[in-house]
């Protein structure tokens, strides 16, 4: 799960600037990452340490060696060295981890106390109507079946992919918050005086 590989993945396809990779990022993968913009100039950073990226020369020939952050100052492009191409061909052949789950609510039910059941209850609710409104922003989507089907170009496919990830997520989430309010309604039942 490397931002910094993301990172440089989008300058393999072309050369950008930190807004527009924010940008690119966000539309190849989609609202699921939830990627703070400054990640984008960290990831940015190490590659340039690392000799994967180099800034280039603007219109006024010169080739920027630090970003400036001054609002107006020109932007600095960064392109991947021949170093960067090859180090992202190893990363796309290198197996790819599965994520370990970490969601602050999966904590908060491991510690809670019977005591704490109505407001957890009250979290679960929120994070169901929290999923459905993002399953929602992807309603209009045209289905990965349907692009698949219809030969689309591969970056429009690889991005429904991507989606489709997410949505098949967030609808097991739904699910499973459904599982997890009724048990705790149950506990909640039991605990009733007679």
């Amino acid at each position: 799960m490397s931002v910094k590989y993301a990172v440089l993945g989008l300058l393999v396809q072309r050369r950008g600037y930190g807004y527009d990779l924010v940008q690119r990022f966000e539309e190849q993968i989609g609202p699921g990452w939830q990627l703070n913009a400054g990640a984008i100039y960290v990831a940015l950073d190490k590659l340039e340490q690392d000799g994967l990226v180099r800034p280039i020369a603007t219109e006024d020939a010169i080739a920027p060696t630090r970003r400036r952050t001054v609002r107006g100052a020109p932007r600095v492009v960064y392109e991947p060295t021949e170093r960067g191409m090859e180090r992202f061909d190893e990363w796309m052949k290198e197996p790819s981890a599965l994520a370990p789950l970490r969601e602050e609510l999966h904590l908060k039910l491991a510690l809670s106390r019977k005591n704490d059941l109505p407001r957890l209850l009250e979290l679960v609710a929120e994070q169901e109507q929290i999923c459905r409104r993002r399953l929602e922003e992807h309603a209009d989507a045209t289905p990965l079946e349907q692009l698949a089907e219809r030969n689309a170009a591969w970056p429009a496919l690889a991005a429904a992919m991507v989606r489709d990830a997410e949505s098949e997520h967030l609808r097991a989430t739904v699910a499973w918050l459904g599982r997890v309010g009724a048990a705790m309604r149950t506990q909640l039942g039991a605990a009733a005086p007679a």
